[in-house]
């Protein structure tokens, strides 16, 4: 009989173990971020929300029209990006799962170090579209190389001057001004007088996505 109760002792000692361990895991799995990082997929480069993460995956709210192949790169920032396997997506929710564990607790705490001692940055999407600028009275063509809501890089055969007042003109985007913050050869760097805002850039973004596969896949098309 003794021996029993102890048996039984053991048994829920054991599983009471277990039970704080899976609820550790759960609160680990859920752990909530709201962040926003630059998800790469294929051919594709957009921004989506951290919702939550863990050491294992991550699961992420993403534009409803972004396609993705079965891996994408999740950037934090311009340095810090891990690589993922898609495992689920329902609308515009995505679960993926890491190639490598990591250790959240210590990816959080470099990401607070990097704001503290870094100009906080968006990563910038990389594209290539075409625009062209107005300065002064002149308007010239160039194209995009990356953008982000608060800035963008173009390539323009145009000399500026650090400074500039310059008024972008971007197909379904609008007109976006700003200041040129610098040049090196043919490249551009511009910042926004006013960011755009994230959802605005993400549908224009899954837009231009969506009719450059579309554009593909009809020139893909052989003759009948």
């Amino acid at each position: 009989m003794v021996g029993n109760v102890q048996a039984a002792k053991v048994e829920a000692f054991h599983s009471s173990n277990t039970q704080i361990v899976q609820e550790r895991r759960k609160k680990e799995r859920q752990l909530t971020v709201f962040r926003l990082a630059k998800i790469a997929s294929g051919a594709a480069e957009g921004w989506g929300f951290i919702k939550n993460i863990s050491g294992s995956g991550v699961m992420i709210e993403i534009h409803p029209s972004f396609e993705m192949d079965e891996t994408a790169t999740v950037a934090l920032t311009d340095d810090v990006a891990l690589t993922a396997s898609i495992r689920w997506r329902k609308d515009t929710l995505v679960g993926m799962q890491f190639k490598n564990e990591i250790n959240v607790n210590e990816l959080l705490a470099s990401l607070r170090v990097h704001n503290k001692y870094h100009l906080s940055r968006l990563p910038r999407v990389h594209m290539r579209q075409a625009i062209v600028f107005r300065i002064g009275s002149t308007l010239v063509k160039a194209e995009i190389c990356d953008i982000s809501p608060s800035g963008i890089r173009i390539n323009a055969d145009h000399v500026c001057e650090i400074g500039n007042q310059l008024t972008l003109v971007v197909p379904d985007l609008g007109d976006i001004t700003g200041t040129v913050r610098w040049q090196k050869g043919s490249e551009i760097g511009i910042k926004f007088h006013k960011r755009v805002s994230v959802p605005q850039i993400t549908d224009w973004l899954a837009n231009f996505y969506t009719k450059n596969m579309k554009h593909a896949s009809e020139n893909s098309v052989g003759p009948d």
